[in-house]
């Protein structure tokens, strides 16, 4: 395996060759001395990561960062510059710059800025590989996974989609069942047919009938024309009832009769019409238990249940959220046009270690309300992270030797300590100040300083 190419680019001789000191252990490391340069060794290897002043000969830094992110728009750039300029550092990342340093600089900060972008390349590369892995085996790639238990499912779904049989996934909510469905309906001979999704859970009982099975014009009130139903849609494709816990009994007979017979009649038509559906069904509820209580047809459940999926939950995976975490990410960038250099270890470690009771569905809602308020060019910090993580209890208790930054490790000691005292006492600021032996006014003030704000409660302050 070749170690990751770093090109430094910097007029100073001297830099460059401290610079290729403290990286030549675990890095190639090419250096040039002007942007001219750097593109040319853009374009003749395969460079990892640059490190490059602004200040520069033949072509300023600026120009430099459009020509590079020309040749290699994923190329991974440090800025490192004697100015200190807060509008040069926002107008670089802005840019596409991973980060950016002022000399002189800390070596320590620098060789954990390049670790850190180093494990996001690595993470992006891994996601890229499951994905091709995926594509290859089953023409598919929009679920990522490397446990074990997933590689099963992706089996199960190789298998499935040749026949037509019908398919019953279980999962907690948010753990992917209707992407599970669509892949065994993209790897199907059905492909090109609909693929129809209904949310049982989301139809008024009293429209099931008609939304399913259409209706005749004439058929009740308000029926002016004719309307084919969900099976008729989905004739010769795949139809994807999702909650169908959720289907009335009355409703769960006429289910099992289509398929059975294979036709059915609209809403005041008595001309059966013939379909050729395949049913994947989905719950997040246990149906043996909806069968025993008579919630559920038992004939219905077995006719569905010909092939069981059975999805974990997030928390059963855990492996796998730093790979969602950084597809997501990725992928809300790009739809909120952001640059966001990533998230910090502390953000990880939190995330990795929360219980995530809305499974991927939620972590993907949170890795999108961090990417719309995040400034353009910012790092996801500890204190962007939402209060019910932080207080969760099993959300992270970070130690100052799992952190980088000394700074950002007494802050998310602190700030965690502060919540869960807040927490304990259902936010009375008093209660909590007495616990932690402090005045209130100085609990106050440590809430501002760290963005803490007052969760709900019926205490005042």
């Amino acid at each position: 395996m070749r170690k990751p190419i770093v090109l430094i680019v910097d007029d100073e001789p001297e830099v460059r060759e401290f610079l290729k000191f403290i990286l030549k252990e675990h890095y190639e490391v090419v250096s040039v001395s002007d942007g001219l340069e750097a593109v040319e060794v853009v374009k003749s290897m395969p460079v990892d990561l640059v490190l490059m002043d602004i200040k520069l000969p033949y072509m300023d830094g600026f120009s430099a960062i459009r020509a590079l992110k020309e040749v290699d728009p994923d190329i991974g750039i440090i800025v490192i510059s004697a100015t200190d300029s807060a509008q040069s550092a926002v107008d670089t990342i802005k840019m596409g710059a991973y980060d950016y340093l002022t000399k002189p600089f800390d070596t320590d900060r620098l060789l954990s800025i390049i670790k850190r972008y180093s494990e996001r390349v690595n993470l992006r590369r891994e996601i890229a590989f499951l994905r091709n892995e995926l594509r290859d085996k089953l023409g598919y790639h929009s679920i990522i996974s490397k446990t074990p238990r997933m590689k099963r499912v992706f089996e199960l779904i190789k298998r499935v989609s040749t026949t037509s049989a019908n398919v019953l996934i279980v999962g907690e909510s948010g753990t992917g069942k209707e992407l599970v469905a669509r892949a065994i309906h993209s790897l199907s001979p059905r492909k090109d047919k609909p693929f129809v999704p209904v949310n049982c859970g989301a139809v008024p009982s009293e429209l099931m009938e008609s939304e399913f099975f259409g209706y005749e014009k004439g058929a009740f009130t308000g029926a002016v024309t004719r309307r084919i139903g969900r099976f008729e849609y989905a004739d010769g494709g795949t139809l994807f009832l999702d909650e169908v816990s959720s289907l009335p009994l009355h409703l769960q007979a006429k289910l099992l009769r289509v398929l059975q017979e294979r036709s059915f009649e609209r809403v005041g038509g008595n001309m059966p019409i013939e379909v050729d559906v395949r049913v994947i069904a989905a719950t997040n509820t246990n149906l043996e238990e909806a069968v025993r209580s008579g919630r559920f047809r038992e004939d219905l459940y077995y006719r569905l249940k010909v092939v069981p999926i059975e999805l974990p939950p997030l928390r059963e995976r855990r492996e796998d959220i730093p790979l969602l975490v950084e597809y997501f990410l990725e992928r809300h960038c790009k739809k909120c046009n952001k640059n966001i250099r990533g998230i910090s270890r502390a953000v990880m470690d939190a995330l990795v270690e929360y219980p995530w009771p809305g499974n991927v569905r939620e972590l993907e809602n949170l890795i999108e309300r961090m990417v719309v308020l995040a400034r353009d060019g910012a790092e996801i910090v500890y204190e962007d992270l939402p209060v019910e993580i932080i207080c969760s209890d099993t959300g992270a208790v970070r130690s100052a030797y799992e952190i980088d930054d000394y700074k950002e490790a007494c802050r998310t000691f602190e700030k965690h300590y502060i919540l869960n005292m807040l927490k304990r006492t259902n936010w009375n600021c008093m209660q909590a100040a007495n616990l932690m032996k402090i005045h209130r006014n100085t609990l106050l003030y440590k809430m501002k300083e760290l963005g803490i704000k007052r969760g709900i409660s019926r205490h005042k302050y």
